[in-house]
């Protein structure tokens, strides 16, 4: 299985999974509900950065099956003259992204205007995973609702490069961490400080 299918079939599990992570701030508790979705999954994949080839119009929601189906192919994507750059960084982050939220990982309030760099990413948090590779991975505040005011996603991930995007960032104490399976809605719980039993 080549790096294209391994990231969508990581991206499909991911689909049956919600994290909830509890930081502490100031003597107060900030909770994070965080989804995946099929539609997201081109745009994390960097498919915006293959506009310099030719492939399939399918709609964002079923880019992953069609990946899995063979019908888009890793030797299409690999043509794209951003390939290396901007590509496979990002298919490397998303074939872990599981593994990354499941263990150790630090969590930064997302301040962009503190970097000695300039960066076009918009996000809430930082989530930077140090297990098996190093990589980022960016979630912002989605309502879908309106109410809905602990819900995010997933809006960028990829693997370390030259710029490191902890630098100067606001650290935050990660209290809880869950892991709902949502078929079958089984909670396993990844940290809890908050009972004063770290798993």
């Amino acid at each position: 299985m080549d790096i294209l299918q391994q990231s969508a079939l990581a991206w499909k599990e991911l689909t049956e999974y919600r994290y909830q992570f509890v930081y502490g701030y100031k003597k107060t508790l900030y909770p994070i509900n965080l989804t995946f979705s099929f539609e997201d999954y081109p745009h994390l994949a960097s498919f915006q950065y293959l506009k310099d080839i030719s492939l399939p119009n399918y709609t964002s929601a079923k880019i992953v099956d069609r990946i899995l189906e063979g019908k888009i192919t890793f030797e299409q994507i690999q043509k794209a003259a951003q390939y290396e750059e901007m590509v496979k960084p990002r298919l490397e982050a998303l074939i872990h992204l599981k593994n990354s939220l499941d263990n150790d990982f630090n969590l930064y309030s997302f301040m962009p205007r503190m970097y000695p760099f300039i960066t076009n990413i918009k996000a809430d948090y930082l989530i930077a995973s140090h297990i098996v590779i190093d990589s980022y991975v960016f979630i912002i505040h989605t309502t879908p609702n309106g109410d809905a005011k602990c819900d995010f996603l997933c809006c960028s991930a990829f693997t370390k490069g030259e710029r490191d995007y902890e630098t100067n960032q606001r650290k935050r104490a990660l209290l809880k961490k869950e892991c709902i399976h949502i078929p079958t809605n089984t909670t396993t719980i990844l940290l809890d400080k908050l009972n004063n039993q770290s798993s």
